[in-house]
């Protein structure tokens, strides 16, 4: 099966996922190649190739931003930094225990995955500012999910990258992982559903490439019936 980028706007592409890897979403402007989140690392090679034929590479990244740090969002973070060195971005919910050894919230062991120690260099929070040439995405810090999940707004394109919080169709991440949190989660989606945003870029399954903000408000509501909240 033939997997290519689909451009979403200037300089910004999306791939849906492979099997068990998450959605990536790449960046190129300027002297950046920014990938936000990386899959799993079992598809890397046809990732690499997927990357080529818009005249990248995984060892000409420099940045790689997780929406949080679960194994099929992180786990490909370990061949490209074997080929390259990329400024690794994450939450520091969760990129401060990384850097401490500590790769729980990775769930790799859940899954039988032996991560190596990691270095998370972009310790991100609520509204810190990620500039990569004429992008600029600025983090909202959506907990639900996971303790360290955030969303992306890529200012001035009406482009939200929403990770495993928001998904299509009225769906969101699931909340029985380690960490995870209903009433956080609802109040996450609350506050994605107030936002403007025309183009949601969600982990999994497929871009909402148009009017993503009714689709946020269906998440939200759904998940407030759901966890009666």
């Amino acid at each position: 099966m033939i997997h290519l980028f689909d451009k979403i706007a200037d300089s910004i592409y999306f791939l849906v996922s492979r099997s068990f890897d998450s959605n990536i979403t790449f960046i190129q402007s300027g002297d950046y190649h920014v990938l936000v989140d990386a899959g799993t690392g079992m598809n890397y090679h046809a990732l690499d190739k997927d990357l080529q034929g818009l005249g990248s590479s995984l060892s000409q990244l420099t940045d790689i931003v997780l929406t949080h740090s679960h194994i099929d969002h992180i786990g490909g973070v370990i061949p490209i930094v074997e080929s390259g060195n990329p400024k690794i971005h994450l939450h520091k919910a969760e990129g401060e225990p990384i850097n401490e050894g500590n790769m729980s919230q990775t769930l790799s062991d859940t899954f039988g995955v032996d991560l190596p120690p990691l270095k998370i260099e972009g310790l991100l929070e609520e509204g810190s500012i990620l500039e990569f040439g004429d992008i600029t995405m600025q983090v909202y810090h959506t907990p639900g999910h996971s303790l360290g999940s955030i969303c992306l707004d890529i200012l001035e394109t009406g482009i939200l990258i929403t990770g495993d919080t928001l998904f299509p169709g009225g769906s969101f991440g699931r909340t029985d992982f380690p960490t995870g949190d209903e009433r956080a989660l609802v109040e996450s989606l609350r506050r994605i559903s107030e936002m403007t945003f025309e183009i949601g870029l969600p982990g999994h399954m497929n871009a909402m490439k148009f009017n993503a903000k009714k689709s946020a408000l269906a998440s939200y509501q759904m998940a407030k019936s759901m966890f009666r909240l």
